[in-house]
C-alpha cells in the first residue's frame, strides 16, 4: 500500500532520525545483556524506542506503533528492575528491533507492506505479566497467560490484557512516563497465525537502514573548505592579471617568469590543501561497519553453543566512504570463520587448558596512506596439514605441488575457490565461498590480505586498505618509451642493476638479492612494449611486495613520483590482469596503473633473457 503523507519533508526526517536510532540500538542492546546493572545504556535504549513510536503514531504506522509500544513496555518494565535482563528476554527483544527495522525499511521503500507481526508481539506480551522471579522462562509464562498476573501497582494488570491496535502515544518531544491503563475494551479476535515473512537477521542485525548516499559532516570541515576555496579564488585572480599583463605587453619575460614561478607554488600549496580537505569530508569512523558485530557475534555464539568475549579496538579511525561501504562483507566472512572455524566450544578450551570463553579481537588503525583492520582469535589455529589434505581430496592442488608450499603459502589455500575444511555444510559454512570472497572484495579495493596462526594458540587476518582509492601516491617507471605508473605503498626499494647477474630458475628469471631469491616480471614483456633502444647491461628494478611476496618489475628507467587520481577504465577493461585504472600527466598523456597484487597474484611471467 503506498504511503499517503502530505508532509513529505516530515517523513524524511522521520526516517533519518529513526535509521541512527536503531543503527545504534542493536549495539546498545547486546552491551545491555553484559552490563545490566547500566542504568544510563537502559534509560538511552528505552528513549530510543519511545522516540520511534511517539513519531510513527505522529504519522499513523500502525503496525510500527504497535511493535515499538509493546517493546517499549517490556523495556519499562527492565528500566524498573520489574524484568532481570536474561539471554531469552533479549532474544525476544532483538526479534522485535529486526521487525522495527523492517517495517521502517518497508517505510522508506515507500510501500507499507502488511507484514504479519502477531507472532513477535505475542512473544512480547507474556513479559508484560510476568514475575521477575520467572523472567527466565517466557515459553512457561505464555502457556499460561490464563493466569491472574502478579504485577506492581504501576503496572496494572489490564494493561496486558488490552489490544495495542491502536495505542495513544505521547507526541514526541513529551517525556516518557510509565503506561497508564486504557480503558477496558473488547479486543477483536487476533489473525489466524501466519508464517514468519520476516529476514533471519543474524548477519545483518535487521535492514541496513543506513543512507549511502549521503555523509554528515562537521561544520569546521566545511569552514575550512571555504577558506580554501577562498584562496584558490585569490590565486585565479593573480593568474588572470598575470595573462592580461603578458597579453598587453606591461610585462617583460624576466618579471612574468618570477612572478609565474610564486603562483606556481601557491597554487599547488593551495590545491593539496584544498584536496585534503575534500578527502577530509569523506572520511568517516569505521564504527560504521563496526557497530552491527556485537550483534553478529551473539547471535552466531548463541547457535554455535560457544561463549565469545568481542573486544573492538579503534572505531573511531577513518576511512574513505566507498572504502568503509565495501568492507562489510568480508569482515562480516572473516568473523563467521573464526566464531565457526577458529573458537573452540566451552568445553574444548577447559579441555585444552583455556578459559572457557573465547576472545575475539576486532581494531582498526592508521598506519602511513593505509589502515590496518585485524580480526584476531585465540581459538584452535589453522591446522596446515588439514588444510594441505582437504585441498588435495577436493582437487585443488596435487601432493607434489602441496611439498613444494612454504607455510605462509599453505595458510593461502583456504582462499581458494571452493575450499572449506568442513565436511558437511551447514548455514554457516562448508560450500568454500566465504574466504574467496573476502580475497576477491580485497583485491578490488586494491587491499592485502595477511594471515598468522599457530596451531592451538590462535589465528589473526590481518587487511590492509587504502585511506581512499581516489588520489595515490604513486613511482612513475619507463618501460622502452612508455610510462607507468606503480602505487608507492607497494614499492618496497628500487634498485640499478646490471642484467648480467640476472639469473634462470625454472625458466624464471631471479635476481640475487642480499639473502632472498627475488622472482623478476619484465613489463615490456607483460605489456607487449615495442623495443625503442639497443639492449643495455643495466636496467632498474622496482621491488614491490604484497603480504610477505616480493617481485621485482624491471623496466627501462625511473622517472619519479607524483600523486595522481585514480580513473577507471570502464566495464570491458575493467578486469584486465596487472592493471588498476589509469590516470593523465601533466602533458596530457594517458598513463596504466599497475595493480601490484595482481602481478604478484597473476604470476605475470618474465620469459628467460632478453
Amino acid at each position: 500500500m503506498p504511503i499517503d503523507c502530505e508532509d513529505q519533508e516530515l517523513l524524511e526526517g522521520f526516517l533519518t532520525e529513526t535509521a541512527e536510532l536503531l543503527e545504534k540500538l542493536d549495539d546498545d542492546l547486546v552491551a545491555l545483556e553484559k552490563a545490566t546493572d547500566d542504568t544510563d545504556l537502559m534509560n538511552r535504549i528505552f528513549r530510543s524506542i519511545h522516540t520511534v513510536k511517539g513519531a510513527s503514531s505522529f504519522l499513523g504506522f500502525d503496525l510500527l506503533v504497535r511493535v515499538t509500544h509493546k517493546t517499549e513496555d517490556v523495556l519499562n518494565r527492565l528500566r524498573k528492575g520489574e524484568l532481570t535482563v536474561t539471554p531469552e528476554i533479549m532474544d525476544v527483544i532483538l526479534e522485535a528491533t529486526d521487525l522495527v527495522k523492517t517495517l521502517v525499511a518497508d517505510i522508506k521503500g515507500g510501500d507499507i507492506v502488511d507484514r504479519p507481526i502477531d507472532e513477535t508481539v505475542n512473544k512480547l506480551i507474556p513479559l508484560l505479566s510476568m514475575p521477575a522471579a520467572h523472567a527466565e522462562e517466557p515459553s512457561a509464562v505464555g502457556a499460561e497467560e490464563g493466569a491472574v498476573p502478579e504485577t506492581s501497582s504501576e503496572q496494572p494488570a489490564p494493561v496486558e490484557a488490552v489490544a495495542a491496535a491502536e495505542p495513544v502515544s505521547a507526541p514526541q518531544g513529551q517525556q516518557p512516563s510509565p503506561p497508564s491503563p486504557p480503558p477496558a475494551v473488547s479486543r477483536p479476535a487476533p489473525d489466524p497465525p501466519k508464517k514468519a515473512a520476516l529476514p533471519k537477521a543474524a548477519d545483518k542485525g535487521g535492514d541496513d537502514l543506513s543512507d549511502n548516499t549521503t555523509v554528515r559532516v562537521d561544520v569546521k570541515r566545511l569552514d575550512d573548505l571555504m577558506n580554501q576555496v577562498g584562496e584558490l579564488v585569490l590565486e585565479r585572480n593573480r593568474m588572470i592579471q598575470l595573462n592580461q599583463d603578458l597579453q598587453s605587453g606591461t610585462s617583460d619575460e624576466v618579471a612574468f617568469g618570477e612572478e609565474f614561478g610564486k603562483l606556481t607554488k601557491r597554487m599547488n600549496f593551495v590545491t593539496s590543501e584544498l584536496q585534503m580537505q575534500v578527502l577530509k569530508m569523506r572520511m568517516i569512523p569505521v564504527e560504521k561497519v563496526f557497530k552491527k558485530f556485537p550483534r553478529i557475534v551473539r547471535s552466531l555464539a548463541r547457535d554455535l553453543g560457544k561463549d565469545v568475549d568481542l573486544q573492538i579496538f579503534g572505531e573511531e579511525t577513518e576511512l574513505d566512504r566507498s572504502v568503509v561501504d565495501e568492507i562489510g562483507d568480508p569482515l562480516i566472512h572473516l568473523i563467521r570463520n573464526a566464531m565457526d572455524h577458529g573458537l573452540e566450544t566451552p568445553e574444548e578450551r577447559v579441555a585444552a587448558g583455556k578459559p572457557g570463553t573465547g576472545t575475539l579481537v576486532l581494531s582498526a588503525v592508521h598506519e602511513g596512506n593505509s589502515i590496518i583492520i585485524s580480526i584476531k582469535d585465540d581459538g584452535r589455529g589453522i591446522d596446515t596439514e588439514r588444510v594441505g589434505q582437504k585441498a588435495i581430496e577436493k582437487g585443488l592442488i596435487t601432493p607434489e605441488q602441496l611439498s613444494m608450499l612454504s607455510q605462509r603459502e599453505m595458510f593461502d589455500l583456504i582462499f581458494l575457490p571452493g575450499f572449506s575444511t568442513k565436511d558437511k555444510a551447514s548455514d554457516l559454512s562448508g560450500r568454500g565461498v566465504g574466504m574467496d570472497v573476502v580475497k576477491t572484495n580485497i583485491k578490488k579495493l586494491n587491499g592485502l590480505i595477511e594471515i598468522k596462526s599457530e596451531k592451538g594458540l590462535g589465528s589473526e587476518f590481518i587487511l590492509r586498505l587504502p585511506l581512499t582509492l581516489a588520489i595515490i601516491q604513486s613511482l612513475l617507471v619507463d618501460v622502452e618509451g612508455e610510462i607507468y605508473s606503480i602505487p608507492l605503498a607497494s614499492v618496497l626499494e628500487t634498485l640499478r642493476v646490471d642484467q648480467r647477474e640476472f639469473h634462470v630458475i625454472g625458466g624464471q628469471e631471479v635476481l640475487k638479492l642480499r639473502d632472498m631469491v627475488l622472482p623478476l616480471i619484465r613489463l615490456e614483456q607483460v605489456f607487449k612494449v615495442q623495443r625503442q633502444s639497443d639492449p643495455d647491461h643495466f636496467c632498474y628494478v622496482v621491488v614491490i611486495g604484497a603480504a610477505d611476496k616480493r617481485v621485482g618489475l624491471v623496466v627501462t628507467r625511473l622517472v619519479g613520483q607524483q600523486e595522481v587520481a585514480i580513473k577507471s577504465l570502464g566495464n570491458y577493461l575493467a578486469n584486465v590482469p596487472g592493471i588498476a585504472g589509469s590516470t593523465i600527466l601533466g602533458d596530457g598523456r594517458v598513463t596504466l596503473i599497475i595493480d601490484p597484487v595482481g602481478m604478484i597474484d597473476g604470476g605475470e611471467g618474465a620469459a628467460a633473457g632478453r
